[in-house]
């Protein structure tokens, strides 16, 4: 039952939220977002899921894959901050609406500007792996708190 629940909730999310072309946000869930980088995140996205988060990165991978109808998947990178020449990434998924705006999001490994978007952590229970349905890279407050969430 609990699978099924989490099951309705993904699919609301994925599904409906997006067709209003911004997220609204309540000002006492907006005042518990957490903002992580991508090397903290990723080894600890299923201590999150359903969580909406900020995310911190520097470049967006080049593949974007058409994962569902109206669905894209993708990643957003970060280098290792120890000087190697290693990465690590989060998955993400971008609905169609969204594609344009993700792609304007540089390739470039060598960037050093640092990059945020907003999300909420969700599980593909049909393919097995977390990512973060990103809603959005600017935030606006109104005189409440309440924030609203778009590209």
């Amino acid at each position: 039952m609990r699978k099924l629940l989490s099951l309705g909730l993904s699919a609301v999310l994925l599904f409906v939220v997006p067709c209003f072309g911004e997220m609204h946000v309540e000002a006492k869930n907006w005042k518990q977002l957490q903002t992580y980088d991508v090397r903290t995140l990723a080894p600890a996205m299923g201590d999150h899921n359903r969580e909406l988060v900020a995310v911190k990165f520097t470049f967006r991978a080049k593949d974007i894959h058409h994962f569902k109808p109206n669905w894209f998947e993708s990643a957003i990178w970060q280098p290792d901050p120890k000087g190697r020449k290693g990465f690590t990434f989060v998955k993400t998924m971008v609905s169609k609406a969204d594609l344009e705006a993700f792609k304007s999001i540089t390739t470039n490994s060598s960037s050093g500007q640092e990059l945020t978007v907003y999300g909420t952590i969700l599980r593909d229970f049909d393919s097995h792996f977390l990512f973060v349905r990103l809603v959005g890279r600017n935030v606006t407050l109104d005189s409440a708190g309440n924030a609203t969430v778009t590209w």
